[in-house]
């Protein structure tokens, strides 16, 4: 995030604490006597809150590591951003209008905004996820420690089942994914349907990646997902320890559960107020009608809501100065990252580069070798006795039929490619087929190992700026990056079945500067192919990296047009 951005929100975060400090509806001689006597159980309603955050921070980074090695955000920023988001929270009306923002401009330059607007999303529903099941399991809780009348059976249950109605809804955004149906939804309502007719119309490949994000979880990550509920929910638990630590200030006679109890009441009546900041009166309404379901006190839920308010207060000051802590500046003059792999016998200094432009096929797939080159060592590997002069007629035939016919489909896998491109080969070729097979598992374990390698190269990379991948591709592009695990390392793909633009004209390229809103200057396109990567990045003004390897017709390149030439990808670093 840019410092004035950052600056903006904790201006904005400061004079929330000091208007809601001003305007608690409670006496200042009043309020010291309280504290006063809440003595040392006073360091345990605020330090309790330290663990509760830890386990908040654990869940979403849970979400954000998704088995992800090593991981692209650390803990302790992570924790860092989860206490200045709920300070936000806290303080902004209907909740999630501030701290959300926030949370996804702080992670964007790591992850991407797609993939850091989906892990917010993400962390929010758990969030919401663990409320709504904590609430079942106290309605639970209840049946089994007190008499339950037939009214309040009655009641128990309708929320029982709207909470039901609610796990489902839950489990079916998981499943499926809940953005893209959200702004259709928006897109009926009034006021806000022209604005969110154009933002989906502007974001919906961005709002659909987000969406394959959320079903993956729940799809491919199911120990992520659990793991994540499980830190969350306990969280929610812990909250009650709060409780349990101020009514010791007011009786001894305090039984754990009943806090429990007080907290799932007090939060969910909380929370049909959503839309007051620090849910002002909603809190207070919800601890009266809670100790008084108990047979506590009425004064109970007063000095409870008092306490908890002055503690809100201190966590969302701490929130807010954690937004001017451990943020590495950055100079006017500094750079981004340094280009290293420079050309040292043209002494050519350091580029400045704010963005890293890839291609695809030939560059992260096979370590710059022409994919021509891989399949014929695919072919004699399988013993298909055919020429190499046959098998490139054979190529040129396949890749033409595909350019004609819509063969491959957005679903497509690498595997799935390689095998519609060697069956066309082999129906041109009249070879057998049983020998197919064994070229494409070739094929593909060349593609695996290669990108593997690839993929940690651009992970290190994603850190210090964004990445974007330019690929001539059928389509499925998405689906090759999923299978490889390599999809969430781009902020965005531009491939030339989807924007009809195809390399080696600079358009294509264009429309990746776009998307980063960077000058050329600033970008460097890292690419296998002189003719169809470096030289028209070259011709917009791009800093340009060649991957040396074996081209398709093996004639000489000219290694004096790129800014640097490097032999393995690992040189970028």
């Amino acid at each position: 995030m840019s410092p004035k951005l950052r600056n903006w929100f904790f201006a904005f975060g400061l004079a929330a604490v000091v208007v809601m400090f001003l305007t608690l509806d409670v006496d200042f001689g009043q309020l010291w006597a309280a504290l006063c006597r809440a003595g040392y159980w006073l360091v345990g309603v605020i330090g309790i809150w330290v663990v509760i955050y830890a386990f908040n921070a654990a869940s979403w980074y849970c979400l954000i590591h998704n088995g992800e090695r090593p991981a692209p955000v650390g803990y302790w920023r992570v924790l860092k951003l989860t206490v200045s988001g709920f300070a936000l929270n806290y303080a902004t009306p209907f909740g999630l209008m501030g701290g959300e923002p926030y949370r996804i401009m702080e992670l964007s330059p790591a992850l991407g905004t797609p993939r850091a607007t989906s892990s917010v999303i993400l962390y929010v529903m758990m969030h919401i996820f663990s409320h709504i099941c904590f609430w079942l399991a106290s309605i639970v809780l209840y049946a089994a420690m007190y008499k339950v009348s037939f009214f309040m059976g009655m009641l128990l249950a309708v929320t029982a089942v709207v909470l039901l109605l609610l796990v489902y809804f839950f489990m079916r955004g998981y499943q499926r994914g809940m953005v893209v149906k959200t702004f259709r939804l928006l897109q009926s309502i009034p006021l806000v349907k022209g604005w969110a007719a154009r933002f989906y119309a502007r974001q919906q490949e961005a709002l659909q990646k987000i969406d394959r994000q959320i079903a993956e979880l729940h799809s491919r990550r199911r120990s992520t997902f659990y793991a994540s509920f499980g830190f969350e929910f306990v969280a929610r638990v812990l909250t009650s320890m709060e409780l349990f630590f101020i009514l010791k200030i007011l009786t001894p006679e305090v039984n754990f559960l009943d806090c429990v109890l007080i907290m799932a009441f007090t939060s969910l009546f909380a929370n049909l107020f959503f839309f007051s900041p620090m849910q002002l009166g909603a809190r207070e309404g919800g601890f009266a009608l809670a100790v008084g379901g108990l047979a506590l006190s009425p004064a109970f839920g007063l000095y409870m809501s008092l306490i908890t308010r002055v503690r809100e207060l201190f966590w969302i000051a701490v929130g807010v100065l954690l937004m001017k802590v451990g943020n590495r500046r950055v100079r006017p003059d500094e750079p981004k990252t340094e280009l290293v792999a420079t050309k040292t016998e043209l002494g050519q200094p350091k580029a400045d580069i704010g963005a890293y432009i890839f291609d695809y096929g030939g560059t992260l797939d096979t370590g710059g070798t022409h994919w021509a080159h891989v399949l014929w060592d695919g072919y004699l590997h399988a013993g298909t006795g055919v020429t190499e002069q046959q098998f490139r007629e054979a190529y040129v035939y396949a890749e033409r039929a595909l350019a004609r016919q819509p063969v491959i489909v957005a679903t497509d896998t690498f595997r799935d490619v390689l095998r519609k491109k060697v069956t066309l080969q082999f129906e041109y070729l009249k070879a057998p087929h049983s020998l197919l097979s064994t070229v494409v598992d070739y094929c593909y374990a060349v593609a695996r190992r290669h990108t593997e390698e690839s993929r940690r190269v651009l992970l290190k990379l994603r850190g210090r700026c964004p990445l974007v991948l330019v690929t001539n591709f059928y389509g499925n592009m998405h689906s090759v990056l999923r299978d490889f695990g390599m999809e969430e390392l781009f902020q965005t793909v531009v491939e030339s079945a989807v924007v009809g633009v195809r390399k080696p004209d600079p358009a294509i390229f264009r429309k990746a500067l776009d998307f980063l809103g960077l000058p050329p200057q600033d970008v460097c396109v890292v690419g296998d192919s002189m003719m169809k990567d470096i030289m028209p990045a070259k011709s917009l003004g791009c800093h340009t990296v060649w991957l040396r390897g074996r081209n398709w017709d093996g004639s000489p390149d000219d290694e004096s047009l790129p800014d640097a030439c490097i032999d393995r990808l690992e040189e970028l670093l």
